[in-house]
């Protein structure tokens, strides 16, 4: 019988919000993934620009998460790919593409299980932005498990920079079936991935329980014809001021963007790690 594989967290949660800070320092610089850090993050895409100069639009374009699968699941795209509308039960929506270049399905899942246990890992990811990660739970046996169910059920604490103020946020990874996504509607469209997750509001900061039941994320990565890919990100969070939609929606971009430039070959190196 082979030894279990463990995953573990690299640092230790402390959510003393005075120790965070942007960047890397040098017990950053010193871990191996560091080669791949880059403060120098791109600007928003040209048509997230023109999707926030439309924002907010009409309410008739938006759904709740519970309604995403009748839409996301379709082929060709929607009429608000970028931009934010508030729902007429007053959640506020937020949508962003991102052109994926060469990332992959297996490497965008496998990277939602490699970041969240070490935050220089997380930092990689938006240098100016993102100051702290940590999974819970702490430990986790991933031993024959799928890329995907090595982050499904579990808990994203973290602390990042959205607009000009930093926040506590949590992201609860789920199952797509939860969303009532189905799978096996993936080949014909496309889609090789799609990260799903709850998230606890600002207010709340770091929870493991207490979601409101209509805040969520949905990242899916579709293949494309040219065969490069794309990442179409949708958002719901219940009490989010249209500045905060606004902050998001620029945030998306610029860390997805960011992260399409190295992720092919930081899976490439450190696929195999945990």
């Amino acid at each position: 019988m082979s030894a279990p594989i463990v995953s573990k967290n690299i640092d230790s949660y402390d959510p003393d919000e005075t120790k965070f800070y942007l960047g890397y320092r040098e017990k950053d610089f010193a871990r191996p993934h560091a080669k791949y850090f880059n403060p120098n993050v791109e600007l928003i895409s040209d048509e997230v620009q023109k999707g926030l100069i439309c924002s907010p639009w009409a309410n008739a374009q938006s759904y709740e998460a519970a309604d995403a699968h009748k839409h996301i699941l379709q082929p060709g795209y929607e009429t608000m790919e970028n931009g934010f509308v508030r729902t007429k039960n007053g959640t506020m929506m937020v949508a962003v593409r991102t052109d994926f270049k060469q990332v992959s399905g297996e490497a965008w899942d496998w990277w939602f299980g490699w970041h969240s246990v070490e935050t220089s890992r997380y930092k990689l990811w938006h240098p100016n932005s993102h100051q702290f990660s940590w999974r819970f739970p702490d430990t986790l046996d991933i031993s024959n498990k799928s890329y995907a169910d090595r982050y499904i059920g579990t808990f994203s604490f973290i602390n990042e920079y959205l607009g000009n103020d930093c926040t506590d946020l949590t992201v609860a990874f789920i199952d797509p079936k939860e969303l009532g996504i189905d799978k096996s509607e993936w080949p014909e469209l496309g889609i090789e991935a799609m990260v799903c997750a709850k998230l606890g509001t600002p207010q709340q900061g770091h929870i493991t329980e207490g979601f409101d039941g209509v805040s969520y994320l949905i990242h899916q990565v579709r293949r494309l014809a040219d065969g490069n890919t794309e990442l179409r990100s949708r958002f719901w969070v219940k009490g989010m001021p249209e500045m905060g939609a606004h902050g998001l929606m620029v945030h998306c971009n610029m860390e997805m963007s960011h992260l399409a430039k190295f992720l092919p070959e930081l899976y490439k190196e450190f696929r195999d790690t945990v």
